[in-house]
């Protein structure tokens, strides 16, 4: 038998109609795929400055104070900036309602962090507050959560809280001068006592010391070297002696403050364990249930000291450095406070936190120094981990999202006159708006809120009511005897503190030494 074929190049009828329905499937979807392609495309990115090639927007940055910035481009473009800083697409969130719809609303979308690659991988802190949105990370905010995020918990922690507010009282007593390294001692006691079963007994204390030279170091690290290498990681490889590269120095100086910082208490509360006169604390509750046969591995101990570095990312002594700034420029605020304290408790015992409910002035000036400080600028930014859309605007995946936290303190609508300190503003409120309680914002947003909120907001809390009832704050006086004023000035980072001044503190009245003294042999019969 003798079989035809085909010509070279001439097909058969049934191969031809195979052909043709192929070539019709690919024109069909090369039309569609330039129809998406042109949706797309033609999506538009939200308002922003005007970019230049490869820096962007970088050239429009300032290096210091970016929140004010920030909020001047949100007042020319709106509340959902887009920016580039060179090839790293940029939001910036302006307004609450922004981040309540994109980072809570779409938190699946919003929780990641940027790549933090001078925090990460060259002083390698890596813990709960920087790390990316992965297992490890929702095991250590499991770990929070078990531990910050139930009221009744954080209730239990009260008398520690009060007994290292009892200290704080004494301590400025006997040298007010030193009322920061005092404040720095209260907070970071607290975290060492519920973090680690540890008293802290002087501020010469070398877990104090650690912790507040690692911390200092972490949030004042970020020169313009350390931002450059967070765009572009390579500059990572550079060798420390290049020009440039001074921040590989630095970072070997960090890093060797943030190890002592984390491992430091750890290895105490395993020797405690070891001997069996460990006192209960967090770290005590995860070595439990991480130790195996007793034993723990190099690893688990790397992750779990790197689990409660988080702890002292807190802004706690911050919050209460803005406090005395306040009721220094403001005695009339501070005379207020005293006057509804005594109304309420008398003269003959200290404020708790029982007493809250009952004093709405007070807290009416917590939450103005939240609003006046804003101790966090520009919050932990946050990484899309997907494309999304928002009102018809394209939002690039991998953009780094901030969240201007400063500029919703200055929301002139529902704050008149901003920068003025005025309790009064929180005061006989009836609507449920997040503005009339900064506590709902201040604290970031989404999956990456703070889980330590709770228990820093009574830490503040219970500092401000006991520096009131007991202590007179005033402004300090020249040899000469003229009031010296402290000008209103936040350095600029990362975290917003305080500039350095001077104040005047002393007790009220002889009574208050006499309370606080109390106090004091209360918290401790023995």
């Amino acid at each position: 038998m003798i079989i035809k074929r085909s010509p070279v190049g001439v097909l058969s009828p049934d191969a031809s109609g195979y052909v043709g329905v192929a070539i019709l499937a690919v024109l069909v979807l090369s039309l569609l795929y330039a129809s998406w392609t042109r949706i797309k495309v033609g999506r538009r990115y939200p308002p922003g400055p005007r970019r230049v090639p490869f820096l962007g927007n970088m050239h429009q940055l300032p290096p210091h104070y970016q929140h004010i910035t920030f909020k001047e481009w949100g007042n020319k473009y709106g509340d959902v900036i887009y920016a580039r800083f060179f090839s790293t697409p940029v939001i910036v969130l302006n307004s609450i309602d922004a981040c309540r719809a994109l980072m809570d609303k779409k938190g699946a979308k919003y929780s990641g962090r940027p790549p933090f690659t001078f925090h990460n991988e060259i002083i390698e802190w890596r813990n709960l507050v920087l790390m990316q949105y992965t297992e490890q990370w929702r095991r250590h905010r499991r770990w929070y959560r078990v531990a910050f995020e139930s009221k009744a918990v954080v209730d239990t922690y009260q008398p520690l809280q009060m007994a290292e507010a009892h200290k704080l009282l004494s301590d400025l007593l006997q040298t007010p001068d030193n009322f920061i390294l005092h404040i720095k001692k209260y907070a970071v006691s607290i975290i060492m006592g519920l973090g680690y079963g540890i008293s802290i007994t002087s501020m010469d204390d070398e877990f104090i010391q650690h912790v507040d030279k690692a911390v200092h170091s972490v949030f004042h690290s970020g020169g313009p070297a350390a931002l450059l290498v967070d765009f572009f990681p390579i500059l990572k490889y550079l060798p420390a002696w290049m020009p440039g590269a001074g921040f590989k120095t630095l970072a070997q100086q960090v890093r060797g403050s943030i190890r002592d910082m984390e491992y430091m208490p750890l290895r105490r509360v395993q020797k405690a364990m070891a001997s069996g006169t460990a006192k209960p604390s967090i770290a005590y509750s995860i070595l439990q249930e991480t130790m195996k046969d007793g034993k723990l591995s190099a690893a688990d101990e790397r992750e779990i000291a790197s689990a409660l570095g988080a702890l002292y990312a807190g802004e706690t002594a911050t919050t209460i450095h803005c406090f005395v700034l306040a009721m220094v420029l403001h005695p009339e605020v501070l005379n207020k406070a005293q006057a509804e304290l005594h109304r309420v408790i008398g003269d003959s015992r200290l404020p708790d936190m029982g007493d809250r409910d009952a004093l709405p002035y007070l807290d009416a000036v917590i939450m103005e120094v939240y609003r006046w400080c804003a101790p966090v600028p520009l919050g932990v930014p946050h990484q899309l981990l997907e494309e999304d859309d928002y009102t018809g605007y394209r939002m690039p995946r991998g953009s780094t999202v901030f969240s201007n936290i400063w500029a919703m303190t200055r929301n002139e609508q529902h704050y008149g006159d901003p920068e003025r300190f005025d309790p009064d503003r929180f005061l006989n409120i009836h609507d449920e708006s997040d503005f009339n309680d900064p506590r709902k914002y201040i604290f970031g947003f989404g999956r990456r809120i703070c889980p330590g909120r709770f228990l820093a907001d009574a830490s503040v809390w219970l500092a401000a009511a006991n520096i009131i009832a007991a202590l007179d704050i005033q402004k300090a006086r020249t040899p000469s005897g003229e009031e010296i004023t402290p000008e209103v000035q936040f350095a600029s980072g990362s975290v917003s503190h305080p500039k350095p001044f001077v104040c005047d503190i002393r007790p009220r009245s002889k009574k208050s030494n006499e309370l606080i003294l109390r106090a004091i042999r209360a918290d401790c019969p023995t």
